[in-house]
């Protein structure tokens, strides 16, 4: 069964850092909190072009990293996988002097970018976008493996 959802739950959100390292501690702390990650629940994210789009429209962002993590979500009653999405660049071409040059480095927040001589002040966003499956699951896709015990199948 595929899950749908309204128009406005696709709105794209930018999150202010400090909950993006919340969300992402909560996923690799999980483990020790107690907290049994059941691979049914996080199966496949889904993001719109337009979202990528905008996270792509930063300035100097050459990739994007996608950091796992959980989010609380009002309708369960547990946490929900997400993704963290950032900007991303090669060192040498937002800090040309850069001791790492083929390094790639996050970009996020205020930061100052050396290029050409050029210094320019840009404030880097944190994203989440993604859609999780379940429940937004296209179970008719060839990837969606069906759990052995019929769980989400």
């Amino acid at each position: 069964m595929q899950a749908t959802q309204k128009e406005s739950d696709w709105t794209p959100l930018s999150i202010p850092l400090d909950l993006a390292q919340k969300w992402v501690t909560s996923w690799i702390d999980a483990d020790a909190q107690g907290a049994a990650i059941d691979p049914t629940e996080m199966r496949a994210f889904v993001v719109r072009r337009a979202d990528f789009m905008e996270l792509l429209a930063q300035q100097d962002t050459e990739f994007i990293r996608m950091y796992v993590g959980r989010k609380e979500d009002p309708e369960i009653d547990h946490l929900r996988p997400c993704l963290v999405l950032v900007s991303a660049a090669k060192q040498k071409n937002v800090q040309p002097d850069a001791p790492q040059p083929e390094l790639i480095v996050d970009l996020i927040g205020p930061t100052i970018i050396n290029q050409d001589g050029i210094v320019t002040d840009v404030d880097y966003k944190v994203f989440d976008f993604s859609h999780c499956c379940p429940p937004e699951c296209y179970t008719e896709s060839p990837l969606f493996i069906g759990a052995p015990d019929e769980r989400c199948a």
